[in-house]
């Protein structure tokens, strides 16, 4: 194994591990279920990603699609894979989504924090002047990892526009872009996370909001 899949399966320890202690959201009968294909998923939206970023190169040895040890795995398409995943088990179970992606959201910032150690071993993810990008975000996702353990409500929506500012910055300086007319895919992509983690924020805000205005309403009419 290499130090690369190493790390990722630390990682990858340590997020089930949180989920299976935190979880009471999602039924205990459909745990294995959930985390098996949620990270499925995950590897295989990471894999896709990847293949886009390094298309030239996969193009020409497409048998190196399925060789996960070189590296060659995009967090956007983990993320957003991982995402579609939830969204497809939340709504067939009915259960809420966010109250699934809350539950999780806090562990992710650590776990993408020592998996950015891998592109370290592969020596990937390095920008102008050879700038190490792979520990600016390391070490931006582990103090979100730490603002989590203060901050209990709207983990989804602050980890959405957290990372999304983060990743759209250091894309300026990262050297393995994939350009898109002005920006990259994956600033356009940050951008589109940091549109979605406000208007969660604003939904969860307003969801809870009548809750209290008819609490008050009703202590006035006593």
């Amino acid at each position: 194994m290499s130090i690369y899949g190493l790390i990722l399966g630390i990682c990858f320890v340590i997020g089930i591990n949180f989920f299976y202690k935190r979880n009471n959201i999602v039924p205990k009968k459909k745990e294995n279920f959930f985390v098996i294909f949620t990270l499925i998923s995950g590897i295989i939206g990471a894999r896709v990603y990847g293949v886009i970023a390094n298309f030239e190169y996969f193009s020409q040895n497409p048998i190196q699609i399925l060789d996960l040890r070189g590296g060659g795995l995009g967090i956007y398409g983990a993320l957003i894979f991982g995402i579609l995943s939830i969204f497809l088990f939340a709504k067939k179970n009915k259960i809420q989504f966010l109250k699934i992606t809350n539950l999780i959201v806090p562990i992710i910032p650590l776990c993408q924090s020592l998996g950015r150690f891998g592109n370290f071993f592969n020596h990937e993810i390095y920008g102008i002047n050879n700038q190490p990008v792979w520990l600016y975000e390391s070490i931006l996702l582990f103090i979100l990892f730490l603002i989590f353990q203060k901050i209990k409500i709207h983990q989804t929506g602050i980890y959405l526009i957290y990372y999304g500012t983060i990743r759209f910055l250091l894309e300026f300086i990262r050297l393995d872009t994939i350009p898109t007319f002005y920006l990259s895919l994956a600033q356009i992509l940050s951008l589109l996370f940091i549109l979605i983690g406000f208007i969660i924020i604003k939904y969860e805000n307003t969801r809870h909001q009548p809750r209290f205005h008819h609490h008050q309403n009703r202590s006035l009419q006593k």
